[in-house]
């Protein structure tokens, strides 16, 4: 079916083009144009680019009005949607950016660096709203997001999942590469202090055809803060202080721009020692970190060149586990360096919006259990080191044909040089070292993974819009060694899909939409034998490739203040690799028949008078074996979070937010049930003077229980904390 809708598309070239001059985006309080701000349409995938003089041009396809529109400003801040009735007879239209109310408020229907299908429900969290939350961790940034859950550890190993698709079936993007690791629990990028964060954009919904494997549930994309081209010369210093979770965090930025470009240089540093939970202080829970990054960008009129460069160095990463007071299990060290190569240009040759991103990067981590000494036992501790170079290259391209847009590209991600040792170091009762014993679980591990791709729509009528796309993957998987000796593995797929959207009023849209993903197992899924975080894992080389069918129905409504957009989804993962437990601490790695995820999720947003923006979001999901009706991991509880944002003036901006987050009983093969509980977190923002920002901050001012996470060695979240932040800038 989709292979048919996108020939029709393709080949549809109706009569009149529909490519206006564009328009110009204004500062709407002092009136001059604004360089480099990003214009987006609410409900649509893509933005545009304002040039030095503030003008843009639609490269593809001229929205059809009445439409929002929203113009995110060169420091990521966003600015308040502007409605467009029509267009004037030259098709042009003059943006007036004001981000005095709206710049820590999240936008729905946006999310303009991710190639989402369209039946994709998008949330775009501008700077603002990061600032403002102050999060440790992105799973703390993402916790407004509805469908977004957190899965795993507290702290630094908490890991992203969107619609309960967790362990990398959920992609993580940097700067438009791909954060990936062999992590079970799937990448956290956990190397970012979210400070550094500019946006934070979320496809929910199947990205197969654009990202190819690790897709299934969407696409998490992380823009780091860019380089004011205008400022000759530019520093920010941050400091955070923190109670509860007993924190001391510290980040220096410095940047200097040159015109056509600039280059940012940001060093930061994080402590973060045991937090105190309801019921008292849960030891192993602390944590340390300290990076650096590097951005250099240069606009060359045509186009936009930049590199950088990410370091993160991770240490004594705890793991808490109801039993830590006999077996501590902790990450002494996870490194990551990454260097990226990327270029969006405007045009080359038949193609416009061509992008072009590269990746280098090196990771190694170590997870150690250590079994303390009791008076009969002497203590016993497993080390499981792993390390391992990846590289990527994406590149991608947009063409007009009348009211059809077309967008070819091609991506390669491998993974080479995977070792995996784990050592076993004995000692005597008198604490001496007895014995050393290492094996190789992975002698040396490779993965390479081709995919090219091609997905087209158009406006075949005047409230008609249908879309579809193709794409083809070969994935290779070499073992040289180790515990399951020499194996390869070679799969080939095709993803597709096939959407049709309707207005079925002048700003009511639904959008119906069906997909096939694919995706291969991690190297380590397959061939690692090891100590976790959790316990033991031993993988399984014999586990064959999970494949879906997908079905997501959206609608979108606004009417002037009030927004509102709501989702279904329904997805069948046949072939579903699970983990599943064998007593408390050993986990193995099976093919289930099929698994099958159900759920809905409400976004509502109203502007109100004297400042104040009101945010609810909700969402319910459901996951089962599809054969035997038995629950599945990492499926979030229903929950239900309303969001108050209140600007005073210029000076001070203040949040609240309380969330019910419902019991959980329908626990997975190697979960628990969890129980409800009713966070309430706020903050005010005191802006002293255009250089000094003070912020405050509290997390579960009621000082609930929760679970930090939902296996069988579970240690209550933290209880009651709070922070202050104070940001210098000039």
């Amino acid at each position: 079916m989709s292979a048919l809708v996108l020939s029709a598309l393709v080949c549809q070239v109706l009569s009149a083009p529909a490519l206006p001059s564009g328009g110009i985006v204004i500062d709407a309080g002092s009136r001059l144009p604004v360089a480099g701000a990003r214009v987006l349409v609410v409900g649509d995938r893509g933005a545009e680019r304002t040039d030095a003089t503030g003008h843009f041009r639609w490269t593809t396809l001229r929205p059809a009005p009445p439409v929002t529109l929203i113009v995110i400003l060169p420091d990521g801040r966003a600015a308040r949607p502007i409605q467009v009735q029509a267009w004037d007879a030259s098709g042009s239209v003059i943006l007036e950016a004001d981000a005095a109310v709206t710049d820590a408020v999240t936008v729905a229907g946006v999310a303009p660096t991710i190639d989402a299908a369209a039946g994709a429900s998008t949330t775009l969290l501008p700077a603002g709203d990061v600032e403002q939350r102050a999060p440790a961790t992105l799973t703390q940034a993402l916790e407004n997001v509805p469908g977004v859950s957190a899965i795993a550890d507290v702290g630094q190993g908490a890991v992203p999942a969107i619609r309960g698709l967790a362990r990398d079936r959920s992609l993580i993007l940097l700067d438009g590469s791909r954060v990936s690791t062999e992590r079970r629990a799937g990448p956290n990028a956990s190397f970012l202090d979210p400070a550094v964060f500019s946006t934070i954009e979320v496809a929910r919904g199947p990205g197969s055809v654009a990202y190819g494997s690790d897709a299934f549930g969407g696409v998490i994309a992380i823009r780091s803060r860019r380089v004011d081209h205008a400022a000759p010369l530019h520093a920010r210093v941050t400091g955070t202080w923190g109670a509860g979770i007993p924190e001391a965090r510290g980040d220096v930025e410095v940047s200097r721009g040159y015109g056509s470009g600039g280059v940012l240089v940001s060093v930061h540093a994080r402590q973060f020692d045991d937090y105190r939970a309801p019921t008292g202080t849960v030891s192993n829970s602390g944590w340390q970190d300290g990076g650096i990054s590097a951005l250099w960008e240069h606009d060359t009129g045509s186009g936009t060149w930049s590199a950088g460069w990410q370091t993160g160095l991770d240490r004594d990463i705890g793991r808490p586990r109801s039993d830590s007071a006999t077996i501590v299990a902790t990450t002494p060290y996870e490194d990551s360096h990454r260097l990226t190569v990327s270029y969006d240009g405007r045009s080359a040759g038949w193609f416009r919006n061509v992008r072009f991103g590269g990746l280098f990067g090196t990771s190694r981590e170590r997870t150690d259990q250590d079994r303390l000494a009791t008076a009969r036992q002497p203590r016993n501790v497993t080390e499981g080191e792993m390390s391992s170079r990846e590289g990527q290259l994406r590149v991608t391209g947009e063409h007009a044909l009348g009211r059809t847009r077309l967008q070819m590209g091609a991506d390669y991600q491998g993974r080479h040089g995977l070792e995996a040792t784990d050592t076993t170091v004995a000692y005597t009762l008198a604490g001496d070292i007895a014995s050393i014993a290492a094996n190789a679980s992975i002698a040396s591990a490779h993965r390479d993974g081709l995919g090219i791709f091609a997905q087209a729509d158009a406006q075949v009528a005047g409230r008609l819009r249908l879309a579809g796309g193709l794409r083809a993957d070969t994935v290779r998987n070499t073992n040289a060694g180790g515990y399951f000796g020499h194996r390869f593995v070679t799969n080939s797929a095709v993803a597709g899909l096939a959407s049709a959207s309707y207005k079925v009023a002048p700003r009511t849209t639904f959008t119906a939409q069906i997909a096939r993903g694919f995706r291969d197992p991690t190297l380590t899924d397959r061939f690692y034998r090891g100590p976790v975080g959790r316990g033991f894992v031993e993988g399984n080389p014999d586990l064959r490739p999970e494949t879906s069918r997908q079905l997501d129905l959206t609608v979108r409504w606004e009417s002037g203040p009030l927004r509102v957009s709501g989702a279904y989804y329904d997805y069948r993962i046949a072939n579903l690799v699970e983990r599943y437990a064998v007593g408390a601490t050993s986990f193995f790695f099976r093919n289930r028949g099929a698994g099958q995820l159900r759920g809905g999720e409400v976004e509502a947003q109203a502007s109100l008078p004297h400042g104040f923006v009101l945010d609810l979001t909700a969402q319910a999901s459901r996951g089962r074996d599809a054969d035997t009706g038995a629950p599945l991991d990492d499926v979030a509880p229903r929950s239900f979070a309303v969001v108050v944002r209140h600007a005073a003036g210029s000076r001070m901006s203040s949040y609240l937010r309380i969330a019910a987050i419902a019991r959980h009983d329908a626990a997975g093969p190697s979960e628990v049930a969890t129980p409800g509980y009713v966070p309430l977190d706020g903050g005010t923002t005191w802006h002293c003077s255009p250089h000094v920002d003070v912020r405050g901050l509290v997390r579960n001012a009621l000082d609930q229980r929760a679970y930090a996470n939902a296996g069988p060695r579970w240690v209550f979240a933290p209880g009651r904390n709070g922070s202050l932040t104070l940001l210098l800038s000039f």
